[in-house]
């Protein structure tokens, strides 16, 4: 008993110098040798900038990923953009908006709004206004809020008579919206192992009470417009300062008629995408594209993609565009080198101005049409086959005809829309000002994670869009000239 006692002293003064010794730790912390820390500002606190820089690495610790399925498709003779669910106001109420990394004010058609479609003729689609009156939460973003400013790009506010912060976008196809700012909750989708749950926050967006143009059509009609954009009135850049989120988004558009597809917020970790840096200073995604090749063979010069330093230029990445552009002379170059190789002959067709040209073709045209590879600053190389820039049209014998998505631009940008950016995984990353993209299968997940994490998600795609009341019949002697008589909204200030 005695050797036992004995034993249970011993062990008790070996635990007590454990605990001793584990009691003892000196920390230090990771930014304490920054100017500013409490350990390095002698004994006068911690600074304002030292405070702001533990508060943004706390929002990019606690940053999630947040998933918009999207639904809808690159055909113009169909629905020809795609779109995400979104709930606002609380309770919350869904509303269906187009994504569009073109612009940056997300708005909703909102009541009053005199003339606004009321239906849509995408199936599945039902439109409601969003009306203030009917959320607790709602509240008008005032005319001396900070908030009212950074909408308005940093300008002095345009304000109503009774102080609302006002707000005006006009789109390349000469439609409009115009409205004033609210406050009010998004609900969202918070990916977190691989499950969704529903997260909030407080942002503020476009409560649209004019419409001008198609956007009062109820042909392909959702409930306003998404934008995607660096500004800072973006909802993901918004989202991004609240610590939601990070500055890097991705998105991947199902083509070949499929629709459907994502767009996710969070760091991509799928391998082999391939970068270029965005054009500084420029109000979108622009990028600096070197040439294109058809088949192999350089067809144009940098010249036709040169970058100004008073009007930008480049290339605009732009998902709420349904087709592509290109100035010329770059775009003559571009059709008479796809015509002199297509495998038969070219049928033009003239709608209105516009000239357009078709190919009636029965075979795959992605074996049958020439490749086209797009050359960027960096080396980076997107390669594009033929429906990347053909569009197909039923014919009424049962054939295809096939039509050059890839439109004359009416100024110096060259603007990439869903026919070239569909079947690939694209990323936008903010963080690094640049862009990157590669082939993808946009049926399967992505796989992502929150910043300064390596712990992989998987984003599965929305599903697929509808063609519902929107059906172009050919006859196989004649293109109809309403071929491209279809209204291409995509959002381009």
């Amino acid at each position: 008993m005695s050797g036992m006692v004995a034993l249970v002293v011993s062990l008790l003064t070996v635990m007590q110098a454990w605990t001793s010794t584990a009691q003892q730790f000196n920390v230090v912390h990771n930014y304490a040798h920054l100017q500013g820390s409490p350990a390095n500002n002698r004994g006068r606190g911690a600074s304002s900038e030292y405070a702001a820089l533990l508060r943004a690495h706390d929002r990019r610790r606690l940053a999630a990923v947040a998933d918009f399925p999207v639904r809808g498709d690159d055909d113009p003779t169909s629905i020809g953009l795609y779109f995400t669910e979104l709930k606002l106001g609380t309770p919350p109420r869904q509303y269906y908006v187009q994504v569009d990394t073109g612009s940056d004010i997300l708005w909703l058609n909102c009541a009053p709004c005199p003339g606004c479609p009321v239906q849509s003729d995408i199936e599945g689609v039902t439109l409601q206004l969003f009306d203030p009156a009917l959320s607790s939460t709602d509240k008008a973003l005032g005319c001396s809020a900070a908030d009212c400013k950074t909408a308005s790009y940093g300008a002095q506010p345009v304000c109503t008579s009774n102080s609302a912060c006002e707000y005006s976008v006009q789109y390349a196809d000469g439609s409009s919206t115009a409205g004033y700012f609210i406050n009010d909750m998004l609900t969202f989708q918070q990916v977190e192992n691989s499950s969704t749950i529903n997260a909030t926050a407080n942002v503020y967006f476009g409560c649209g009470t004019t419409q001008t143009g198609n956007l009062l059509s109820s042909t392909k009609a959702v409930s306003g417009i998404m934008g995607f954009g660096q500004a800072a009135v973006a909802v993901p850049s918004q989202l991004a300062a609240l610590g939601k989120v990070g500055r890097v988004f991705a998105h991947c558009l199902q083509g070949n008629n499929l629709g459907g597809g994502t767009f996710v917020i969070g760091n991509i970790l799928e391998p082999n995408i391939s970068y270029t840096p965005y054009v500084p200073e420029q109000t979108h995604y622009n990028v600096a594209m070197q040439n294109i090749a058809v088949n192999g063979v350089n067809i144009t010069t940098p010249a036709s993609f040169a970058i100004s330093p008073t009007t930008g230029g480049g290339v605009v990445m732009d998902s709420g565009t349904t087709l592509a552009y290109l100035p010329d002379p770059a775009y003559t170059q571009f059709v008479n080198a796809i015509t002199t190789g297509a495998p038969v002959q070219v049928t033009p067709v003239r709608s209105r101005s516009d000239s357009l040209y078709c190919w009636v073709y029965s075979g795959n045209i992605d074996t049958g049409f020439p490749s086209v590879t797009l050359y960027f600053d960096g080396g980076s190389v997107m390669n594009l086959v033929a429906t990347n820039y053909l569009y197909d049209l039923s014919l009424t014998n049962g054939g295809k005809a096939y039509c050059m998505g890839w439109q004359k631009s009416s100024s110096d940008f060259t603007i990439f829309g869903d026919i070239v950016l569909k079947d690939q995984l694209v990323v936008y990353d903010n963080e690094k000002q640049r862009l990157g993209w590669k082939p993808y299968d946009c049926t399967k997940s992505i796989r992502v994670s929150a910043p300064n994490s390596t712990t992989p998600m998987s984003v599965l795609p929305g599903s697929g869009g509808s063609s519902a009341g929107v059906v172009s019949a050919l006859n196989a002697g004649y293109i109809l000239s309403s071929c491209l008589a279809i209204s291409l909204l995509f959002s381009f200030l």
